[in-house]
């Protein structure tokens, strides 16, 4: 089924990473806004300030989490024979315990995708502004396909990689176990 070695990401490591992306960059225009509608209420308390600040930081688990259960329930309603074998048959109207391990461990990738693409950054192409153009890979749509961005599909990718290879791991140790207990 599979020609090519584990340490090539597959399909599946690829698809998710692009979606990653394209979800981040959706989350970063929300958060944008959220910025410039509670810009009043920040400047009235400062604990309004940082809980703001933890919110928006921890915003992309629930909004991965969500996303992966509702992409979940469309593909086994109108392509069910993609189900994954792991995650069974998702029901119901908020997310299940595979899907917010997903937001977690997709935060976690951004997050480390994000700190790879500004380490080449900075090590490679150091410019006077490469901390403004850095940081305005936040701003909505702008420099979409750039290396910094290939960079981090590529990043996310193996990541998403690393985690099916552990995932289907302890799924063959755990049916091993089975095996032996019968």
């Amino acid at each position: 089924m599979r020609n090519w070695p584990k340490w090539i990401p597959n399909p599946n490591s690829w698809l998710s990473a692009v979606l990653l992306i394209l979800l981040v960059r959706g989350i970063a225009v929300g958060i944008r806004r959220i910025f410039e509608m509670g810009y009043s209420l920040m400047e009235l308390s400062p604990k309004m300030q940082i809980l703001l600040y933890f919110a928006l930081l921890l915003s992309p688990i629930p909004v991965v989490a969500i996303a992966h259960h509702w992409l979940h329930v469309f593909l086994d309603r109108y392509s069910p024979n993609t189900r994954s074998p792991e995650l069974g048959k998702i029901e119901g109207i908020f997310p299940g315990l595979m899907s917010w391990w997903e937001g977690l461990y997709g935060w976690m990738t951004i997050a480390l995708a994000m700190l790879l693409s500004g380490m080449i950054r900075f090590l490679f192409f150091l410019s006077d502004d490469s901390l403004y153009e850095m940081l305005g890979w936040w701003d909505e749509l702008r420099n979409f396909f750039t290396i910094y961005t290939l960079i981090r599909v590529v990043t996310a990718a193996y990541l998403y990689q690393f985690e099916y290879t552990v995932r289907h791991h302890l799924i063959a140790i755990g049916a091993a176990n089975q095996s032996n207990e019968e």
